[in-house]
């Protein structure tokens, strides 16, 4: 009974761990990095995530006529 449950909250960790690193992908952050890091440290990697600004991903300059 009780390794159901170690197992369980295994997975449940780690599906917070891959939901954190993909809002931080939403976010402009890599994806990869913050997987690693959500996974191991999801109670940190989210409160870090709340308070971490919207990164704006570079699209270039734009052109005259558009």
């Amino acid at each position: 009974m009780a390794s159901e449950d170690i197992i369980l909250a295994g997975i449940v960790w780690v599906v917070l761990g891959i939901a954190i690193a993909a809002v931080a992908a939403l976010r402009g952050r890599p994806f990869w990095p913050w997987l690693l890091f959500s996974v191991a440290f999801w109670p940190l990697a989210l409160i870090h995530l709340v308070f971490v600004r919207h990164r704006i991903r570079e699209a270039g300059p734009l052109e005259e006529g558009e």
